[in-house]
């Protein structure tokens, strides 16, 4: 049995918070070197499950979220700050502080623009946005996570269709430069939407090679993409809950008659040093001693921050891994970002 613990936002903590968290330091000793994702944390997770690379993110999170588009090509479609550079447009951030009645307002407005385009979109929660049409568009997109915090103009929608979904992207932005949502934002001191990021399109039918997974996942875009894996593949969804563990996790998997399953467990957006000592000692240092227990025979631990998302995996110790790993015990340490 496989576990794969997704810990969002994890990397992003203080280094002397981390540095300080042992079971860091065990499973960095363990899982011998980070795989750095450029992708972001959602492809460390479809390439933690053994899937194809090109799998399609959009469509797996809409499901996951509660949107089934059917046969439709779904993108994600991420409100953004997009803010003038010398040269070109930076990507800022994401904009995920939208109350429902401001969410439901800019739907609105995208939604009546672009209705003779046969493009739809809806959003699951302020938080989580996509556009689905029946027609698939002949462009390829960027990640989020790659495009972030970077000038937007080499990472811009491509292709044959790539000109027109340009023109949208810039018809976008005159639509909210003034929309009365973002008016009332920018006057109580809170960043408007000037942008919407397309990417991670595809198909449902396109989303092959997934494994039938048992998740438990908290509320958030990684929690959206993990069900709705378990959703399309034949899997099933937990309900996340402060009472769960690993060792919960595990059981209910062995009680399922699931022994060889791959159990998937999505946490809670980590926001705070406290939140990685939590985390450490509710779900690390347990999935740990599963682990060494030979209770779970690999663990994966998948986190992201500050531009880097990476992956470590490891397998049950060795007596002289264990060893080993007391005598010359080591700090964690947050991996490079990879260079652009």
């Amino acid at each position: 049995m496989q576990l794969i613990l997704v810990a969002p936002g994890l990397l992003a903590q203080s280094q002397a918070a981390l540095a300080a968290t042992s079971s860091l330091a065990s499973l960095a000793q363990l899982g011998a070197t980070a795989h750095l994702h450029a992708s972001g944390i959602a492809a460390a997770l479809i390439d933690a499950l053994g899937a194809p690379a090109d799998t399609p993110i959009a469509p797996l999170a809409a499901l996951g979220a509660g949107i089934d588009a059917g046969t439709d090509y779904v993108f994600a479609a991420d409100p953004v700050l997009l803010a003038a550079d010398r040269d070109d447009l930076i990507l800022v951030q994401r904009i995920d502080d939208l109350a429902a009645d401001e969410s439901g307002a800019l739907e609105t407005t995208l939604n009546r623009h672009f209705a003779s385009d046969d493009w739809r979109f809806a959003a699951a929660r302020p938080d989580a946005w996509f556009a689905h049409s029946p027609r698939a568009p002949a462009i390829t997109t960027t990640p989020f996570d790659a495009a972030c915090a970077k000038g937007v103009f080499p990472y811009l929608p491509r292709g044959a269709d790539g000109g027109v979904w340009q023109r949208w992207q810039n018809e976008i932005g005159m639509l909210l430069h003034e929309h009365p949502v973002n008016v009332a934002r920018e006057a109580a001191g809170r960043p408007g939407v000037t942008g919407i990021w397309f990417w991670g399109g595809g198909r449902l039918s396109d989303a092959v090679g997934l494994p039938a997974i048992i998740v438990s996942a908290a509320p958030g875009r990684v929690g959206d993409l993990a069900r709705g894996v378990a959703r399309h593949a034949g899997g099933s969804v937990d309900a996340f809950g402060v009472a769960a563990s690993p060792s919960h996790v595990v059981e209910r998997a062995q009680s399922a008659g699931n022994a060889g399953a791959t159990c998937v467990v999505v946490t809670e957006a980590i926001a705070s040093d406290a939140a990685v000592a939590a985390f450490a000692a509710h779900w690390l240092r347990p999935a740990l001693d599963l682990l060494e227990r030979r209770r779970i025979d690999r663990l994966t631990v998948i986190a992201d921050g500050n531009g880097v998302a990476a992956r470590w995996s490891a397998t049950p110790p060795t007596l002289w891994q264990r060893v080993t790993a007391r005598l010359h015990r080591q700090a964690f340490a947050v991996p490079a970002a990879p260079s652009s």
